[in-house]
C-alpha cells in the first residue's frame, strides 16, 4: 500500500489506506476465484473427471453450487487478511458507524461479485483448454481488468476517455459500491465523477450480471460437464 498511496493529508491517511484495503482485497478475491475456479474446471475437463459422475444421479446445478460456495469461501478468506493486512497498516475503518445496512450492502456485493468471477471462470477455462496454462492466463486477464479500469474503479482519473464505464463493469461497479457503502457517498470524492453507484439500478445491474452468467455456466455444466456419454 505504501507504494501506491502517495502522501494524502494525514488526518485522512488512514481512511485512504482504508479504501485501499477494499480495492485490493476485492482484487485478490477475484484473482483467487478467477484462477483457482478456471483451473480446477480446465483440470477436471481435461481429465474427464466428469465420466463417473455421468453415471450416478448428480446434479449439474448441485455440483455448480458446490463450487460456488467453495470458490466464495476461498475468496472470503483473501479478502478479509487483506483487509486485516490494510488494518494493520493503519487503515482506519470506524467499525461503530457501520450498521446493517452497510454490512449488508458490503456482504451482497462481495458474494456477487464472486458468483460473477467465478461464472466468467468457466468460459474462460472452455477458451483455454491446458490448464498448466490457466493460472497465468487468469491473472493476466485480472490484471488487465484491474488497470483498465483504474484499479478497480477508484482512481477514474487515470483513464485517458469518458471514465463513466466503471460504473458498469462488474470488478469496478462491486468495488466502488463497497466503499461508497462504507465511507459515505459525501467521502468518496477521490473517485468521482462518475457519481459513486449506491442506487437501487446499479445494485440492480450487479445482480443482474449474477443472474445471467450464472444461468449461463449452468449451461456449460450441463452441456460441457455432464453431456457426454458415461
Amino acid at each position: 500500500m505504501a507504494i501506491f498511496i502517495e502522501a494524502p493529508d494525514p488526518d485522512q491517511l488512514g481512511y485512504v489506506k482504508a479504501a485501499n484495503g477494499i480495492t485490493y482485497g476485492l482484487f485478490g478475491a477475484f484473482t483467487v476465484t478467477v484462477a483457482v475456479f478456471a483451473g480446477e474446471f480446465a483440470r477436471d475437463l481435461e481429465g474427464d473427471r466428469y465420466r463417473k459422475l455421468r453415471a450416478i444421479p448428480v446434479s449439474p446445478t448441485a455440483d455448480l453450487a458446490g463450487r460456488f460456495v467453495a470458490g466464495t469461501a476461498l475468496g472470503a478468506c483473501s479478502y478479509l487478511v487483506t483487509i486485516l493486512a490494510a488494518v494493520a497498516h493503519g487503515a482506519t475503518f470506524e467499525l461503530e458507524r457501520i450498521g446493517p445496512t452497510t454490512v449488508a450492502i458490503l456482504a451482497l456485493t462481495f458474494v456477487l461479485f464472486c458468483v460473477i468471477a467465478m461464472a466468467l471462470a468457466m468460459g474462460l477455462a472452455l477458451v483455454i483448454t491446458k490448464p498448466e496454462h490457466m493460472t497465468t492466463i487468469a491473472v493476466v486477464v485480472v490484471l488487465m481488468a484491474f488497470y483498465l479500469t483504474g484499479f478497480n474503479g477508484i482512481t477514474p482519473g487515470m483513464i485517458a476517455e469518458d471514465p463513466a464505464f466503471v460504473n458498469y463493469l462488474p470488478n469496478s461497479l462491486a468495488t466502488r459500491m463497497q466503499i461508497a457503502a462504507w465511507a459515505g457517498t459525501d467521502s468518496v470524492e477521490f473517485m468521482t465523477p462518475p457519481e459513486a453507484p449506491l442506487s437501487l439500478e446499479y445494485g440492480a445491474l450487479l445482480v443482474g450480471y449474477a443472474v445471467g452468467l450464472s444461468a449461463a455456466a449452468v449451461g456449460v455444466m450441463t452441456r460441457f460437464a455432464y453431456g457426454g456419454e458415461p
